[in-house]
């Protein structure tokens, strides 16, 4: 009979995976892409389209990703997708042209659906049963160091050894660290609570399309959407939305630096704090935030309010990831947990990659003010449908059957 994982074990191995999958696949990126513009002469607008080609496949993937996971349990695709994410890596740093360059990107996105957070989530809502949230809250936690070691290390790679050989550097650890991870801490199989095997279940094969389609789950789809939508499109972007205001650029900097303290604000919020209660707190905050941005970028350049700012928003930010990871076993139970996270996930993972686009061009054509006007009607839209999604009365389909508490 196989023996349940020891869950300390596997947190220190989920979080350990989850900094340096993001350090790798993700945060090197946007630290390079000067480096890498500079030296191939592609412009870094093109480098980030390459890149968000790449993060758009990951959210397609994460549908059969999710499904693989739950019928073969999360062992074999998460240490498969940590190699193919080394090999799109590689693929980055050879590529002799920007076609190829594109395709090396949606090669390390294939990696990246079963390696980052979404594969992560489904492991802990299912083997940590009751305890999740506080999982949950540690791994985003420890998560959220990747760009500040991860940023840093791939230019120092860089200036040593260009771009190219820098994202060869990083394939080799995130192959040598991650894959030896989630091939030894990872169970192999979902186990029940009394640490035998559990059986995928098969007596009603359309209840992921039932529930997919289901007015709750496409409410808090769209709630938790609108909300990225609205917060990643305003948080890249915050620097030129000071600067317009009348912030230095190193005071702009410092505030869009505090934005991760935010973060890890608002997770360690969401640990004390589950439901509707939390989610409309997290709904307010989001769009007084960007309101108030919203009157900020008029052209008042007090920089300890643009810090505030930057902290709520930062805030709203982190916990939404949270809401994200829990809110589809809350409802629906950990049955199919793979499958169903993978469909609520792609496009709140779209709206992340394209949103820095959006809120650029939404700079360009307008102004500060508007545009942060626009993002808090997007996250008040989004807010509302999200607290719908939450109150609506349950349909005997949200069942709990099927969790693995323990």
């Amino acid at each position: 009979m196989a023996k349940q994982p020891r869950h300390l074990a596997l947190l220190i191995g989920l979080c350990a995976s989850q900094v340096i999958s993001w350090g790798t696949l993700y945060y090197a990126l946007p630290a390079t892409s000067t480096a890498i513009a500079r030296d191939t002469e592609w412009s870094v607008v093109l480098i980030t389209t390459a890149f968000s080609a790449g993060l758009i496949l990951s959210a397609a993937a994460g549908i059969p990703v999710g499904r693989l996971m739950d019928r073969a349990g999360p062992r074999m695709a998460m240490t498969v997708g940590t190699a193919v994410g080394a090999a799109g890596l590689v693929a980055v740093a050879v590529a002799p042209s920007f076609p190829l360059f594109i395709a090396a990107w949606c090669v390390a996105g294939l990696g990246q659906s079963a390696t980052l957070y979404q594969a992560a989530f489904t492991v802990i809502n299912i083997t940590f049963g009751a305890r999740r949230g506080t999982a949950l809250t540690v791994v985003t936690l420890a998560a959220g160091l990747a760009s500040t070691i991860f940023a840093p290390v791939a230019v120092a790679l860089t200036h040593s050894l260009g771009w190219r050989g820098s994202f060869l550097i990083l394939a080799g650890i995130l192959l040598v660290t991650v894959a030896p991870i989630h091939a030894s801490v990872i169970p192999c199989r979902w186990l029940r609570a009394d640490g035998a095997p559990e059986t995928p279940a098969r007596a009603d094969p359309q209840r992921v399309r039932r529930i997919a389609r289901s007015r709750p789950f496409l409410l808090l789809q769209v709630g938790v959407t609108g909300l990225a939508l609205a917060l990643y499109a305003l948080t890249i972007n915050l620097v030129p939305l000071l600067t317009g205001s009348g912030l230095t650029a190193a005071a702009a900097a410092t505030a869009f630096g505090l934005v991760g303290v935010g973060q890890v604000a608002g997770r360690a919020f969401f640990a004390f704090g589950r439901g509707t209660t939390t989610a409309s707190a997290i709904t307010a905050v989001a769009v007084i935030a960007v309101i108030a941005l919203a009157g900020f970028a008029v052209g008042a350049d007090l920089l300890p309010v643009a810090i505030g700012l930057a902290l709520l928003v930062g805030a709203a930010r982190g916990s939404l990831t949270l809401i994200q990871a829990s809110v589809v076993v809350d409802r629906w139970g950990t049955a199919d947990t793979g499958h169903l996270t993978g469909i609520f996930a792609a496009p709140v993972t779209i709206a992340t990659a394209i949103a820095p686009a959006v809120g650029a061009t939404l700079l360009h054509a307008t102004d500060g003010a508007a545009t942060a006007l626009l993002c808090a009607a997007a996250a008040a839209l989004g807010g509302a449908a999200l607290l719908l999604g939450a109150t609506r009365r349950r349909h005997p389909e949200d069942s709990t059957r099927h969790q693995n508490q323990r």
